[in-house]
């Protein structure tokens, strides 16, 4: 299970959307919050919706 997250992980870190590389690890169910991991940090404006202020 680590394994295929780890490679989820990479996989969205490298712009594969999230839902097609999940599928593609076999890893049914899971949900996606829609925010954006650290390593690719948004600016400021565009991050405001995901954080509390």
């Amino acid at each position: 299970m680590k394994a295929k997250f780890d490679a989820l992980g990479v996989a969205i870190r490298a712009g594969v959307d999230p839902q097609s590389a999940a599928d593609m690890l076999g890893l049914d169910g899971v949900q996606f919050t829609g925010a954006v991991p650290v390593s690719l940090r948004l600016p400021n404006n565009d991050a405001d919706s995901l954080e509390d202020k």
